[in-house]
């Protein structure tokens, strides 16, 4: 899996992760965003690193399948990059309020 492909994993975790189980939820977690082996989460989560590799995959088609129904993660990112956009041109009074949207969009 391809560096961007890992960090959109991460992403529709933070979007979905609430659907997943929380065991699923968390593996996905320490293998996406802490960077740890097969090996080392199995050991903390006491399975075998094929059964971690078995439930990220579960996980991940599930994260998958959300995205590519609901497109949450690519419609904020489209939001993010046009308010980015107007803020080059916007009066300061527009970029205050660009401010506070970008705001409620990273909550």
């Amino acid at each position: 899996m391809e560096k961007q492909d890992k960090l959109y994993m991460s992403i529709y975790n933070d979007f979905y992760g609430g659907l997943l189980t929380d065991y699923q939820s968390r593996l996905i977690s320490m293998y996406y965003d802490e960077d740890m082996s097969l090996a080392e989460i199995g050991k903390e989560c006491g399975i075998s690193p094929q059964g971690v590799r078995d439930a990220l995959i579960r996980a991940e088609k599930t994260l998958t399948t959300m995205e590519s129904k609901l497109g949450l993660v690519k419609k904020t990112l489209e939001m993010k990059r046009l308010l980015l956009e107007f803020e080059k041109v916007a009066t300061d009074e527009q970029k205050k309020e660009i401010k506070q949207a970008l705001a409620i969009l990273e909550e």
